[in-house]
């Protein structure tokens, strides 16, 4: 690629720097940038020069779908590693190319070992309706017929059961392939017509809650805010809302252009892939969701097609947003003939939360703070929406969608990016980050047991991490303004966030979310410069104004060895040692450096390089005292090299590595609160540690009190994550005796009461 976005952009920034008045609206900046010479030719010119992401022909293709068919055949095969390997054939291959049929025929074999009968029944019928070999075709029919009869719906075998009749007038059946079929025919006599099929397995059962009365006011001081109608109780539904829009966040630090395994219709995360076949990029969990999704997708296929959305960001969001509302402004649009008068008629409409928009609306409400930003920063976004524009228009269907309106196309590019430039600016300060707990992907390690999906003992902290998966915008939860010690805490069930009290509201009380600067995380003068970067205003919650101490006194004090005054100090690992402020002697910090230079894949002599890791840990344990952070960084690296082989080989060290996972959990806890995606995972090395005692039959320890309470603690927890992790998790407590059949109970009735 001759230039990255990012390079693009300095490039014009600093030649047309100062040129866009800070008062000007979005329409007279996309209307001035678009009458710069020669600019819009320079982004055409640079879209048409991207690259396509995916090689072409099927040669890489068929090297995936060969790699899954050895290990398939293999004496022991791991199925979970063939299905990754006939997916990435499938994201490989063209779309209606024989190689994209045959990697969908492949992976519904590997599926139903697993028993994921929904998806190979999906990836049957994409064969059946692609280029798959006619001669073969009889055993995917076959296939989907069985998986049909696995899942309770035959309504589904009439027209199976049909296309295996046409094949066995011109080839006969088998005695045992008669009999099936005869079984699935009668199945299908017998089946109610009427019954209709639920298909969508993968929507999500939101437990009901009673929201909270809400109030919106507004002051000159802090703008619009949100207030407490009546008294709310902590634990209390604050609010509940699903996103008008996301997308899926793009990992910069990943050399592969392939995307996460996460539903962009439904948000489910940690799907069998079922990408889009003419770009192979965007990622569904079924075929129901693909099409579902189709309207807005052929907007973006071409931008996939050339790894655009990962190069600009939260822009993508940003026309997202506009495509995703299009259609409820679209009438004003048709029947316009002037785009600043059309743009300021729509936002006209729009002033109060109910408006004739209904959900986009609420997000043209939003605030966008171009007027407060450096102007480089308004520059650099407003250069997007107008590239976002031309991208449209020039690579898309969407000149086709509007060639009847009454504007010309030059008004129409100035009316559309008007609108994706503010909602760009509204996301850069109103955006949310869901975040969800990621499976790594099952050639990354040993994981799962052979046939099913159960994880193996000792693999939780492995196999699951908590990451950003999508960006979404929650209109009406955007109008909570920020507090650095807030008094709400959100829970992601896909693209629903569910906001519960964390303390009692009052009425006429604010509501305070967290903009990210949190007094637990940071020092208050980082958490002031970085809300005045990105949301342009300078905090005076109450932390702020107390001067409040808390990471300086409670997450980062050191204390002496020579002179035994205690201090604090944020550690930067990269310039240690340090030196005491008091006495100038230096601080120990081989200990550390012992810890940390541990190899995670060593296993020679494990229990010894446990026994000087534990040492070392001790001793900086005096040295880094309280609630030390660079602390748990060191606990956490001895977790991640020794909780795996916790008692496999007999080691001795297994009760000691139970009292650090717990140690570990306890600072998670301290830091973060126990309802936090950090407090859950940072008790996955304590479960691991449990299930290894379970699975080798050790005698497992009594728990203590304090271990107790964190496992009641860790059950309340796995509220914030979405049903399907939390179900996978406690299959997996159950399976270890981590809790039993009466504890599952009770734990789903608390996360229920919790959520």
């Amino acid at each position: 690629m001759e230039c990255d976005w990012d390079e693009l952009v300095d490039s014009i920034v600093y030649k047309l720097q100062h040129q866009l008045p800070r008062t000007a609206s979005e329409v007279d900046t996309i209307r001035h940038l678009a009458n710069v010479p020669k600019l819009c030719d320079l982004f055409r010119s640079w879209l048409q020069r991207l690259p396509n992401v995916r090689a072409s022909g099927e040669n890489k293709s068929n090297q995936f779908r060969t790699r899954g068919n050895d290990m398939f055949k293999a004496s022991t095969p791991e199925y979970h590693v063939v299905v990754e390997a006939y997916s990435k054939a499938i994201f490989a291959a063209p779309g209606g190319s024989r190689a994209l049929a045959l990697g969908h025929a492949n992976r519904a074999a590997a599926l139903m070992r697993l028993r994921r009968y929904r998806e190979a029944f999906d990836d049957c019928q994409l064969a059946l309706d692609g280029d798959y070999p006619a001669d073969s075709r009889l055993k995917v029919l076959f296939r989907q017929a069985e998986c049909a009869e696995r899942l309770g719906e035959p309504v589904k075998l009439g027209p199976i059961v049909e296309g295996i009749v046409r094949i066995a007038t011109g080839k006969a059946l088998q005695k045992a392939e008669q009999r099936r079929l005869e079984a699935w025919r009668a199945m299908y006599d017998a089946a109610d017509r009427d019954c209709t099929v639920e298909e969508d397995e993968n929507a999500t059962t939101l437990v009901p809650c009673e929201e909270a009365v809400l109030k919106e006011q507004e002051a000159p001081a802090v703008g619009r805010y949100v207030v407490a109608a009546e008294a709310i109780k902590a634990n209390d539904t604050v609010a509940r809302e699903t996103a008008v829009s996301f997308v899926p966040v793009y990992d910069p630090e990943s050399s592969s252009t392939l995307p996460s395994f996460d539903c962009q219709k439904c948000a489910k995360v940690n799907v069998v892939p079922f990408p889009c076949p003419t770009c192979g990029r965007a990622c569904y969990c079924s075929t129901r969701c693909r099409v579902a999704h189709r309207p807005v997708h052929r907007f973006e296929c071409f931008g996939y097609q050339k790894h655009l959305w990962y190069q600009i960001g939260i822009a993508h969001l940003g026309l997202r947003c506009f495509l995703d509302g299009f259609g409820t402004i679209a009438g004003e649009m048709a029947k316009a003939t002037d785009a600043s008068v059309c743009y300021q008629r729509v936002l006209e409409a729009t002033r109060e939360e109910d408006n004739p928009f209904s959900h986009y609306g609420r997000v043209l409400r939003l605030v966008t703070n171009f007027d407060k930003m450096d102007p480089d920063d308004r520059m650099r976004y407003t250069l997007a929406g107008l590239m976002l524009t031309i991208y449209l228009q020039e690579c898309t269907p969407f000149a086709e969608a509007v060639k009847d309106y009454t504007m010309s196309p030059t008004e129409l590019l100035v009316c559309c990016g008007a609108f994706i430039t503010r909602h760009i600016g509204q996301l850069v300060c109103n955006g949310h980050a869901i975040s969800e707990l990621r499976l790594a992907l099952p050639s990354k390690g040993q994981f799962y047991n052979l046939n099913d999906s159960l994880l193996l003992a000792g693999t939780l902290h492995l196999c699951l991490k908590s990451s950003r998966v999508f960006t979404a915008i929650f209109p009406r939860i955007s109008m909570f303004n920020h507090s650095c010690d807030p008094n709400i805490r959100n829970h992601f069930e896909r693209a629903t966030l569910t906001v519960h009290a964390t303390r009692p509201i009052g009425a006429g009380g604010e509501v305070f979310n967290c903009y990210g600067p949190h007094y637990r995380l940071m020092a208050a003068a980082e958490r002031k410069m970085l809300l005045r970067a990105q949301y342009c205003f300078e905090c005076g919650c109450e932390r702020c104004r107390e001067g409040d101490a808390t990471f300086e006194q409670r997450f980062n004090m050191i204390r002496c060895p020579a002179c035994r005054r205690e201090y604090s100090k944020e550690l930067n690992l990269e310039e240690l040692p340090t030196v005491c402020v008091y006495c100038s002697a230096e601080i120990p910090s081989e200990w550390l450096s012992q810890i940390l230079d541990l190899d995670p894949d060593d296993r020679r002599d494990e229990t010894r390089n446990f026994q000087r890791a534990e040492s070392a840990y001790n001793y900086g344990k005096q040295i880094l005292i309280h609630s030390n952070q660079t602390r748990a960084i060191a606990l956490r690296h001895i977790l991640e090299c020794f909780t795996r082989i916790a008692t496999c080989k007999g080691l001795a060290h297994s009760n000691a590595l139970n009292q650090l996972a717990l140690e570990y959990a306890l600072l998670m806890r301290e830091r973060f609160g126990h309802m936090s995606l950090e407090f859950l995972t940072g008790c996955f090395y304590l479960l691991d540690v449990w299930a290894m005692f379970c699975y080798y039959g050790d005698d497992e320890p009594e728990q203590q009190a304090e271990e107790r309470t964190v496992l009641k603690q860790f059950r309340q927890a796995l509220a914030m994550i979405g049903a399907d992790n939390r179900g996978q998790i406690l299959d997996y407590m159950q399976r270890y005796k981590i809790i039993d059949g009466e504890s599952m109970a009770e734990c789903i009735e608390t996360m229920e009461q919790t959520a």
